[in-house]
């Protein structure tokens, strides 16, 4: 490897994006590559903005805090009658997808960033990365962000495959000012929640798509996480509006109807605030819960990242982070001269993260749900 390498990112969500800008940071030639490039930016849910993630953000003029993120001094827990059970201050800075994810785009220049899909690879010195069009293209390094679906690690890991946890995640997203005020205040500065019966909902407010913090332009997101044991059951939610099975989740939308009429029954068991909040949001989606880890990141010149690499459970808040965290760590690890053990240093540290991070996502979730 020289100075300069020719890098192609397969996935350009969250890890892929994050990849582009560490490594052309540290001076390579990167290139990435997104199946679904006209969709990501539509793509909505709220996610936990962690601190390393947003220094590295602020110290490149990428995205100030202030302006795409929300602040929560106090977690509450409810009773079934929505009164405080137990609450404490505790600081949590949450963000959009959808509103990082823009920051991101728009930090990577568009003749970098192309709508394709990698389908195959061949390793010959060079990587020879194959796509759905048909074209090939070389590179010194692939690396793969394709999320916890990627089918380049599949080609390289066959016996590795996601683990399902045994239930689901319903999310839900809605617009402030699309519900009551009283409703909204509920949730101002505070992070709340509601345990059931292995049952756990929880919301809080984010900024709008553009990164809004002012009253009346904020959202609203839910997250509840119910069991769901019995596969046909789960093959029942997992089927669209369309009759299409899908494999992981059903996106917003797509939940059949008398799926969705369900699942607003089943919320007016909550707290009054949960169970008007599922009420009124539109296209609700569903999420399958699952575990993923790999035992090797780096083949050569081949590397795993992201989701692609280690799903932990939504729990330790820190799915983004972790991919953020496994580029910008790629990218100091390639900018210096002795780059093939850098990328050695560079999977042991990243793996033991992801092990640590699966495995306290596994106790929070039993400690939840069982």
């Amino acid at each position: 490897m020289t100075d300069g390498l020719r890098v192609i990112v397969s996935g350009g969500s969250m890890g892929g994006l994050f990849t582009a800008l560490a490594l052309s940071e540290a001076g390579h030639d990167v290139d990435v590559f997104e199946r679904a490039a006209d969709e990501l930016e539509s793509r909505g849910a709220g996610i936990v903005a962690q601190p390393r993630m947003l220094e590295y953000l602020g110290k490149r003029g990428i995205a100030r805090p202030d302006d795409f993120s929300l602040v929560t001094h106090r977690r509450e827990y409810l009773d079934r009658d929505g009164n405080v059970r137990e609450g404490w201050a505790d600081s949590m800075t949450f963000t959009g997808w959808d509103t990082l994810y823009r920051r991101l785009r728009r930090a990577v220049e568009d003749d970098r960033y192309h709508a394709g899909r990698v389908v195959g690879f061949e390793r010959d010195g060079e990587v020879s990365v194959r796509f759905a069009d048909g074209s090939e293209r070389r590179t010194d390094l692939l690396v793969v962000a394709e999320g916890g679906r990627s089918g380049s690690r599949e080609q390289l890991l066959p016996d590795v495959s996601p683990a399902y946890a045994g239930y689901v995640a319903w999310r839900g997203l809605i617009d402030e000012h699309e519900i009551s005020r009283s409703l909204v205040e509920r949730f101002e500065d505070t992070f709340v929640f509601f345990e059931g019966d292995r049952q756990l909902i929880l919301g809080y407010l984010i900024p709008g798509p553009e990164g809004e913090t002012g009253k009346g332009d904020r959202r609203l997101n839910w997250v509840w996480y119910d069991n769901v044991r019995d596969r046909e059951r789960l093959n029942e939610l997992l089927t669209g509006s369309d009759g299409a099975e899908h494999d992981f989740s059903v996106p917003p939308g797509d939940l059949r109807g008398e799926i969705e009429r369900e699942l607003r029954t089943a919320a007016e068991g909550f707290p009054d605030v949960f169970s008007r909040l599922v009420g009124a949001t539109p296209d609700p989606f569903v999420q399958t819960i699952y575990d993923l880890s790999v035992p090797e990141m780096a083949f050569g010149r081949v590397c795993l990242l992201g989701d692609a690499a280690f799903v932990a459970r939504p729990h330790t808040a820190a799915g983004t982070a972790k991919a953020a965290a496994d580029a910008i760590e790629l990218g100091e690890a390639l900018d210096g001269d002795d780059r093939e053990s850098a990328l050695e240093g560079w999977e042991e540290k990243r793996l033991a993260a992801g092990r640590r991070l699966v495995r306290e996502g596994i106790r929070m979730g039993e400690g939840y749900m069982d």
